[in-house]
């Protein structure tokens, strides 16, 4: 085989493996420090690439284990009616403690292994010339060949074959040929349908066929097409990040999992920007910097990740500070990440991106820093996103603080959004009380549906309805408007007020309140009520919980919450899910209130955490007199009122 019809000039494989090995990072001195100063890293890297020899995978639809995927892989195989098993497995992730254990063992089995896995997909897809020619719909369709997977595989799994097998043995010239004749057609393909697929750079998916793009054009400058890839990927890179990072913080879909995925790509385009000797624009540096708070905001108190949308409740959140400090060398954002999650679960977290660090040794000895150090958060309690429509607000940056995310945006930026306007996440004296379901799976099937429902979200609906229609996994009816409109920090609370329109020509307006840092209460609105039903749903992270009298009661060993509502409606207690990781749930309940209404009507919800054993006895009254308000007492007397669009609260 030759391939020197794809490079600019006459070269023999031999000059171009001999140029490629010189661009490749120093390994045995990464190795040598790796093997030396971090064993347990080496100890979980070699246990897990021993189960990817074998051919046991975790894959989504595995139901959280591994599972044999052949030998070799069945790469056209689609299990579990679960298009992501296909096209996870086609981006060779597993490969990657194979290669980092060669490294470390010089045990030739891996490094066979993940070449003859190579050879064999490249045999198996035999990408035909033709496929320049394939409709687009091809390039989003249930194959290898997805456009997603064409980035993913050219920046993050294959690059380390370079890495880690490129200066031995089972890197051949002829493997080398096969190697840069496939990754050229796929890079090919994708630079033809991905500005097409994604036109407006607004979705993670263009980020990272993007980065497949820049990182084949740096490894492999004799390319032809290389100048004008890496120009156009720095390009399309620099576009994602004006269009995709929002100047309040926050990517632009608005669920927290993947703008910490994001926080990666960003980050990892600077680190090759720095190791091949260019720079991305101040404006890029700075919104990227800026971004990095969104991960710490969105931290649960409890350490993970508020799952809103398609999320995990997940510690991704330091994954984000990790590539914050390779590209920015500032270990801001792991240390803030420190006064949440456990310490050593941030370095072990963070350790596992030791490979990507130009400096292994100052990654190790920065990390290290976090031990001895505190870092003082000094960011805002109280956070909103205009663009993305979602409020954070809390009470301190402790870990037994009091925290809410509100969420409204409609209409939705992509499909990766929840049918869950005006819901929210609660938590409270270390236990997570009130929270979003999370993703569950991507299937197109009922769990998908059911995850994605606003029955499934803390919110409110009318006769039963979703706040707007669902069609299948990604695929809603049309949306109307809805959104955050007010965010205030006041003398003894915060509050956040939305409204949407979905259900025109009933209008839902929502007002929900931190107040003396220790409750919350939610006030909800309803307007042109016509002998409708009006559901209001709790999804509680408890199993133990009672209705008892006007109250319902959910109680753990961590800590407990009380819930007062009124007016008084029919309470019931329904089976609930809550999903931190793919295809895995645990039990939940939750609280329904429904009533029977025509004309206009406020419900007023107290959401009351506590650790003793015996609950608060509060009772809501309503009050008439010159305005309709509501007063309660639990310590002191609250009066709460609602004046036009505002929520007003006073002590009496």
């Amino acid at each position: 085989m030759s391939i020197g019809y794809l490079l600019k000039s006459e070269i023999s494989t031999k000059g171009l493996l001999s140029n490629l090995r010189s661009r490749l990072e120093p390994m045995d001195e990464k190795i040598a420090y790796i093997s030396s100063h971090m064993p347990e890293l080496v100890k979980e890297t070699i246990a897990n690439a021993e189960e990817a020899y074998k051919g046991m995978v975790k894959l989504p639809g595995t139901g959280g284990v591994r599972e044999f995927i052949g030998n070799p892989p069945c790469w056209l195989e689609r299990r579990h009616n679960d298009n992501e098993f296909l096209w996870q497995l086609n981006r060779m992730t597993y490969w990657q403690e194979m290669l980092e254990a060669y490294s470390l063992t010089k045990d030739k089995k891996y490094a066979k292994k993940v070449i003859d896995e190579m050879l064999n997909w490249i045999e198996i897809m035999d990408i035909p010339d033709e496929i320049y020619d394939y409709p687009l719909s091809y390039f989003s369709e249930c194959n290898p060949m997805r456009a997603l997977e064409l980035g993913i595989r050219n920046y993050k799994t294959w690059p380390l074959i370079l890495e880690h097998l490129g200066r031995t043995e089972f890197f051949t010239e002829e493997v080398l040929e096969k190697y840069v004749e496939v990754v050229h057609k796929q890079i090919k393909i994708l630079r033809k349908v991905s500005p097409i697929l994604w036109p407006k750079a607004d979705h993670n998916h263009f980020l990272m066929e993007c980065l497949g793009i820049l990182t084949t054009a740096l490894y492999f400058p004799e390319l032809k097409e290389a100048d004008e890839w890496k120009a156009y990927a720095i390009d399309g890179i620099e576009k994602c990040c004006k269009v995709q990072l929002t100047e309040d913080g926050g990517q632009i879909e608005g669920c927290p999992s993947y703008h910490n995925g994001c926080m990666f790509w960003f980050g990892l385009a600077v680190v090759l920007a720095k190791r091949f000797d260019f720079e991305f624009s101040d404006e890029y540096m700075q919104l990227f910097r800026k971004n990095l708070d969104y991960s710490i905001y969105t931290l649960r108190p409890t350490g993970k990740c508020v799952p809103v949308g398609d999320s995990h409740a997940n510690n991704l959140a330091i994954m984000g500070g990790v590539y914050g400090y390779l590209a920015l060398e500032d270990l801001t954002w792991l240390g803030l990440a420190t006064n949440l999650i456990d310490i050593e679960e941030v370095f072990h977290e963070a350790s596992k991106h030791v490979w990507r660090a130009l400096d292994v040794k100052k990654f190790y000895e920065d990390l290290n820093t976090l031990k001895d150090k505190t870092y003082e958060c000094d960011m805002q309690t109280t956070f909103w996103n205009r663009i993305l429509s979602q409020a954070i607000i809390r009470s301190s940056w402790k870990k037994d603080a009091l925290s809410f995310l509100f969420t409204c945006r409609s209409p939705i930026q992509n499909f990766h959004a929840h049918i869950d306007l005006m819901s929210f996440d609660f938590t409270a004296l270390g236990k997570n009380m009130i929270c979003d379901p999370g993703i569950f799976c991507y299937r197109d099937d009922a769990d998908r549906k059911e995850f994605k429902s606003s029955a499934y979200h803390s919110t409110l609906l009318i006769d039963e309805k979703n706040q707007f229609e669902y069609v299948k996994s990604f695929g809603y009816g049309p949306q109307k408007l809805g959104k955050i409109y007010n965010v205030e920090k006041r003398e003894f609370y915060s509050v956040a007020s939305a409204y949407h329109t979905n259900y025109e020509p009933i209008i839902h307006t929502r007002h929900i309140a931190l107040v003396d840092d220790k409750f919350v209460v939610v006030v909800d609105h309803v307007n042109n009520l016509e002998d409708n039903k009006v559901q209001r749903y709790y999804h509680l992270d408890f199993t133990e919980v009672e209705i008892k009298e006007d109250r319902v009661i959910g109680t753990s060993d961590i800590a407990n919450l009380v819930i007062y509502s009124y007016p008084n409606e029919e309470i019931k207690l329904l089976p609930g899910r809550l999903s931190d990781v793919n295809d895995i749930a645990r039990p939940a309940t939750r609280v329904l209130y429904e009533g029977k209404y025509s004309g206009e009507r406020n419900y007023i919800t107290l959401l009351v955490p506590y650790i003793e054993q015996e609950v608060p006895d509060i009772e809501i009254k309503e009050i008439v007199d010159e305005k309709l308000h509501y007063e309660f007492i639990y310590g002191e007397t609250y009066e709460v009122v609602i004046e036009g669009k505002e929520l007003v609260i006073r002590k009496k």
